[in-house]
């Protein structure tokens, strides 16, 4: 699969340069917000250093999940209190890790990213409601949370860019404007809109029920 290439070729580039993963996405994090002129909460920045070693030392191709978080929602509402954070955390794990590096993919798929964007921060919201308590762990994990739910979107963005820079995918190069197109009527995105202009488009929202 297309998809899971851009994780063994993520991996390889990470271990064929012998750089400790951590530091490498941290650089890599940082460098991302610089260019998209964003400034994540600190909490989020290490969310997503976490997010990005954990997946590039993954076994499996994260796309086999991402159709199945319907199901796991109902799951994680039926569940115990236990099932429930862990099946909460894989649905905006999923969601803002499939949103950022696996967005071309959403062609063959019946969702687009603004359906992504709503289950991850949805469950990230459930996550900080859940784990709000007295004690301080409880408080730090509902705080992070917290603003993994309200950062979502540019998050997305950050590793959107990080993407580009770990699989050579370059926007500017063969750029498909129509999927980006479609994908900034979904979210309108800074990040694709800037794409869009430097390829000449000026990107324009659609007001619904405008068209028939």
């Amino acid at each position: 699969m297309g998809d899971s290439r851009d994780v063994n070729s993520m991996s390889t580039t990470v271990l064929a340069d012998d750089i400790n993963p951590e530091h490498f996405f941290r650089e890599k994090v940082m460098d991302a917000q610089s260019r998209q002129n964003l400034k994540l909460p600190d909490n989020v920045e290490f969310y997503l250093v976490t997010l990005l070693c954990d997946y590039v030392k993954a076994k499996e191709d994260p796309t086999e999940h991402a159709d199945c978080l319907a199901l796991t929602l109902k799951k994680a509402l039926e569940g115990s209190y236990g099932e429930k954070v862990l099946l909460f955390k894989h649905i905006g794990d999923t969601a803002l890790y499939f949103s950022g590096f696996f967005k071309d993919s959403l062609n063959r798929k019946c969702y687009d990213l603004s359906y992504y964007a709503m289950m991850g921060e949805s469950a990230y919201q459930q996550l900080a409601a859940l784990m709000s308590s007295q004690s301080t762990y409880g408080r730090t994990m509902s705080e992070m949370y917290g603003e993994l739910s309200g950062h979502f979107s540019p998050a997305v963005e950050v590793l959107m860019d990080v993407s580009e820079q770990t699989t050579g995918q370059d926007q500017s190069s063969g750029i498909d404007l129509l999927n980006v197109y479609s994908h900034w009527l979904a979210t309108e995105s800074d990040k694709l809109g800037r794409d869009l202009l430097e390829e000449g488009v000026i990107p324009v929202p659609v007001k619904k029920g405008s068209y028939q």
